[in-house]
C-alpha cells in the first residue's frame, strides 16, 4: 500500500470513529433528557434506594461482582470511572476493576454516593500439575467386535414372495361392576 491511501484510510477510521462517539454522547444525554422530563412531573424528585445487592463472600483475585440495583428517580449512574444508564444489574470483573469503588446515582439536581469494597479473601491456585499412580496394574484385552450385518447376501430365487399369515383379533366386551352408594356410606 501506498503511503497516501494509509493515511486516508487512517483519517477515515478517526472521521467514522469520531462520529460514533459523538452519537453515543448524543445518545446518552437524550436518554438523560427523557428520564429527567419523567421526573420533573412527579411529586417526589428524591432519589431513593429501592435495592442494592451485592456479595462480599468467597471473592476470589480474579472473580466477578454481581451488583443488583435499584433506585427510584435515578437519571444516571457512575461505578468509579464508568458512567452507566443500566437501572438494575452491572457485572464488573475484580482482575480489571477497583477493589473500592463509590457507586454515585446523579437524580434531578441531586446526588447520592455509595460506598462500595470487595476484598479478595481467596485464590485459586492455576499452576499446572501432573498425577501419578502408583501400584496400579491394568490388562488390556483385545476383543473383536463381531459383524452384525453379513456383506453379501445372495438368493437363488428369481422372484421372491413373501406370504403373509391372517391375523385375526376378537374383542371381548369390558363390563364394570359397580355399587351405587350414598354419601354416609362414603364417609
Amino acid at each position: 500500500m501506498f503511503p497516501d491511501k494509509l493515511l486516508i484510510n487512517k483519517s477515515k477510521d478517526l472521521v467514522s470513529h469520531y462520529f460514533t462517539l459523538v452519537f453515543k454522547k448524543l445518545q446518552f444525554i437524550l436518554i438523560i433528557v427523557g428520564r429527567f422530563l419523567k421526573i420533573l412531573f412527579r411529586k417526589s424528585k428524591e432519589i431513593e434506594l429501592l435495592y442494592l445487592n451485592y456479595s462480599t463472600e468467597y471473592i476470589f483475585d480474579n472473580s466477578l461482582i454481581i451488583i443488583n440495583y435499584r433506585f427510584r428517580n435515578g437519571l444516571w449512574y457512575r461505578f468509579g470511572k464508568h458512567k452507566t444508564l443500566e437501572k438494575e444489574i452491572k457485572i464488573f470483573n475484580l482482575k480489571n476493576f477497583d477493589t473500592e469503588f463509590d457507586l454515585v446515582v446523579y437524580g434531578f439536581f441531586q446526588r447520592k454516593v455509595f460506598k462500595l469494597k470487595f476484598e479478595p479473601q481467596l485464590t485459586i491456585n492455576t499452576q499446572r500439575f501432573k498425577t501419578s499412580l502408583s501400584n496400579l496394574s491394568l490388562e488390556i484385552v483385545e476383543k473383536t467386535i463381531p459383524a452384525l450385518i453379513q456383506p453379501n447376501l445372495f438368493s437363488n430365487i428369481r422372484k421372491p414372495s413373501l406370504v403373509a399369515s391372517k391375523i385375526k383379533v376378537t374383542n371381548k366386551p369390558i363390563i364394570i361392576n359397580n355399587n351405587t352408594y350414598n354419601q354416609n356410606e362414603f364417609i
